[in-house]
């Protein structure tokens, strides 16, 4: 890592415990110190959520919000998006973005919605994506559509999913062999962070789903690493990226590849999402023997490199033993990340899931007031908002949501600290144990003991 780096790691002896640790990160001079819970934002209200508790709460464990590109329209631009023209990707704006402060922002490009198509509509109409990724969005949908089309005539059409696995590889392949697509889609992508005012660049990466992917994905971060200096100024350093389709964790030459180059790249910080994983599921035992191994790997490679650092989006139920275990960095939207998997908007209630800090799961509006009924009308809960808000406004679906929101930020921020308490005293147990009374009991098969 060259000198003058925007990333600095610190490691303490003292905040170490077999395969946990407290870490310092410094990045573009803002200080984190982890295990970090970073949330993701999607809209302009949850930035607000966000900000509020950082400003009545000073939560030390917050200090990290991501950003996935196509919500940056409705949370970083979400004041001045009147005023944007269509296409900004080569615009110089004359109202700056809001700062995000001392907090570190990371815009993530989210491309496996290249292959998923559930966010395609609004790929499609959002400005906030590179050139070429709208194009493709585009192409597909009218191609899908022609399909759809004939396959109703009764003609003979390929699968969905064969071709959603060739249209994604074939993009994939073509951004590996053309140069000049290459480039421009890392510029689009980094111009785009950058007008975000992100703290350390993102690469855009293809969702893994075979070793072909894979072994673009390398290239795209090598290739982005080298691009990112010529277009930044500040020389904001570029992190590697993997996201990585859940199946693929019961491919052995896969994660060994990854696990070999995440420990011999020059690049501080790692970042993966595991997209869709949900290790609780009672069929998934290999995926689970597979996160855990995966997961110690992680830890000894930073026990053997002073310079390394991973963080972990859409962390969903993993999001503790992520953090207690290998991960500096873990991130979750406000619903575990289940948002995007909803199919009928029309069935969805306007009231937010709330968490649970026992159980570590989701509650429905129905189950959480049947909770607090048993519990003498009581929050079972201590945090700050709970306690500053004993009543709960469950005809006002907007106070409700917003409190639910807050009330999950300060329960993922008592989780690290508890991680972090558990590290300075050595109880490499209280992890397992957290998970085993909760309802993630499954987990219980990936903690590192």
């Amino acid at each position: 890592m060259s000198s003058n780096s925007k990333i600095q790691i610190t490691h303490y002896p003292e905040r170490k415990c077999k395969f946990s640790e407290s870490m310092d990160l410094v990045i573009n001079n803002k200080t984190v110190v982890t295990p970090v819970f970073a949330p993701r934002l999607k809209s302009d209200g949850e930035l607000k959520v966000y900000s509020t508790v950082k400003s009545l709460y000073s939560p030390r464990h917050l200090s990290v919000q991501v950003v996935r590109l196509l919500d940056a329209g409705r949370t970083v631009y979400s004041n001045i998006r009147r005023k944007i023209p269509l296409n900004i990707v080569d615009q110089t704006l004359n109202t700056p973005p809001p700062q995000s402060g001392e907090n570190v922002l990371l815009i993530d490009p989210a491309l496996e919605y290249l292959y998923y198509t559930t966010n395609m509509e609004r790929i499609a109409n959002t400005p906030f994506v590179p050139r070429a990724v709208n194009t493709y969005v585009k192409n597909f949908m009218v191609k899908t559509k022609k399909m759809i089309d004939a396959k109703e005539k009764g003609e003979e059409v390929t699968s969905t999913q064969l071709f959603r696995d060739a249209e994604h590889t074939n993009f994939w392949s073509c951004v590996k062999n053309d140069t000049n697509m290459r480039t421009k889609l890392m510029r689009d992508t980094f111009t785009l962070e950058l007008k975000c005012r992100a703290d350390v660049l993102v690469p855009p990466v293809p969702l893994i789903t075979n070793s072909h992917l894979l072994e673009i994905a390398i290239f795209m971060n090598e290739k982005s690493r080298a691009f990112a200096p010529a277009l930044d100024d500040e020389k904001r350093d570029c992190v590697d990226y993997f996201i990585i389709k859940s199946n693929i964790l019961r491919n052995e030459h896969v994660m060994s590849t990854i696990k070999e180059y995440v420990a011999d790249s020059e690049t501080p910080i790692t970042l993966f999402k595991f997209k869709n994983l949900d290790l609780c599921n009672t069929d998934l035992a290999l995926e689970r023997a597979a996160f855990k191994s995966f997961l110690m790997e992680l830890a000894l490679v930073t026990q053997h490199s002073e310079k390394k650092a991973f963080g972990l989006l859409e962390a969903g139920n993993q999001t503790f033993p992520a953090a207690f275990s290998s991960f500096a960095i873990v991130s979750t939207g406000f619903n575990l990340d289940r948002e995007d998997r909803r199919k009928e908007q029309q069935d969805i209630s306007p009231f937010a899931n709330r968490y649970d800090p026992v159980n570590m799961t989701m509650q429905n509006k129905e189950t959480f007031l049947t909770t607090l009924k048993n519990n003498g009308h009581r929050i079972p809960c201590d945090c700050k908002v709970c306690t500053e808000n004993p009543n709960v406004p469950e005809h006002d679906f907007i106070d409700y949501n917003r409190l639910a929101k807050e009330h999950y930020l300060l329960c993922r921020e008592q989780e690290m600290i508890e991680i972090v308490n558990a590290i300075e005293k050595q109880e490499s147990q209280m992890g397992f144990d957290k998970i085993l009374r909760s309802s993630l009991k499954n987990l219980t098969d990936i903690m590192p003991r």
